[in-house]
């Protein structure tokens, strides 16, 4: 009979836990986060209906490219990724180009983590300076968006991003004064600022050497001048500081005469590009060990 009633109690707390569970899975979207993102689409031009799911009758936890945290509701990823021009090239409608303006109100998304607007066509916009302000980011991605003008140095301010991806298809889209507010990416992880011109960015790579954290860095036909700068004299002394670098992309930039000594210490190493740097003399023997 005490067996029994031991399981009958198992049973009960079973239940009520598994009633409690299903509540958090239906966890609706916070009002004012639908309101944001009502006001976000607002500003968007959407000729092929994308968004045609983000209507106020429906829960916005339950529209296209919205994830909401199953335990309390909020708005943690916005992934409104557009088509890849390389593979999409008849124009699906369901994931063509968005492009418009970008509303102040996604600063109301103070839980969003996740941020992806990467190729769409924000043509003539700068990346917006507000975007700084979503201190929970884990994953920024504007690569091939359209962007032009300045990388805002708010970005800086986003502590617990682990990837920033910034690529531009042309050198004069985006460009930067300095690198200065990268140091306060003190988490990330991979960083891609393919063709970012960053030729007033003097000090880029003691600024990068600050964030040990770096796995994946992407620099090719970023401008990058080694030259002028000493850094890529075979006489100077680098202690680079990316122990568990394993991808490192430079190609296309000016780095000097010779292969820099420093990346001859970067142990974790799994690919690295250095190609169209107009490079001279015989490889390292380093390099083939």
């Amino acid at each position: 009979m005490g067996g029994s009633t031991h399981f009958s109690v198992f049973l009960l707390v079973a239940i009520i836990l598994l009633c409690s569970s299903t509540k958090t899975v239906n966890a609706t979207c916070y009002a004012s986060e639908k309101q944001a993102l009502l006001d976000f689409k607002k500003d968007l031009e959407d000729p092929f209906g994308r968004l045609s799911s983000w209507i106020h009758d429906v829960d916005c936890c339950k529209w296209k490219g919205v994830v909401c945290s199953n335990r309390s509701g909020r708005v943690i990823q916005l992934l409104l990724e557009g088509p890849d021009p390389e593979i999409d090239d008849f124009g699906d409608q369901e994931i063509s180009a968005l492009s418009g303006k970008i509303s102040h109100s996604l600063q109301n998304l103070t839980h969003l983590r996740y941020l992806d607007l990467s190729l769409n066509d924000f043509s003539g916009i700068p990346i917006p300076s507000f975007f700084g302000s979503l201190r929970s980011l884990r994953y920024l991605n504007l690569s091939g968006a359209g962007f032009q003008g300045m990388v805002p140095y708010q970005l800086g301010n986003l502590s617990s991003l682990r990837t920033l991806s910034l690529e531009t298809y042309r050198v004069s889209d985006l460009q930067v004064d300095n690198l200065q507010w990268l140091a306060g990416l003190s988490n990330l992880e991979h960083l891609d600022m393919s063709r970012v011109n960053l030729s007033t960015a003097s000090n880029w790579l003691e600024v990068i050497n600050t964030i040990p954290s770096l796995v994946e860095i992407h620099l090719p036909y970023c401008q990058l001048d080694l030259i002028s700068h000493h850094l890529g004299r075979d006489t100077f002394v680098f202690h680079a500081n990316f122990s568990s670098l394993t991808v490192l992309d430079l190609s296309g930039n000016f780095l000097g005469h010779l292969i820099p000594r420093w990346i001859f210490g970067l142990t974790a190493l799994a690919s690295l590009d250095l190609s169209d740097n107009s490079f001279e003399g015989p490889l390292p023997e380093i390099l083939g060990t």
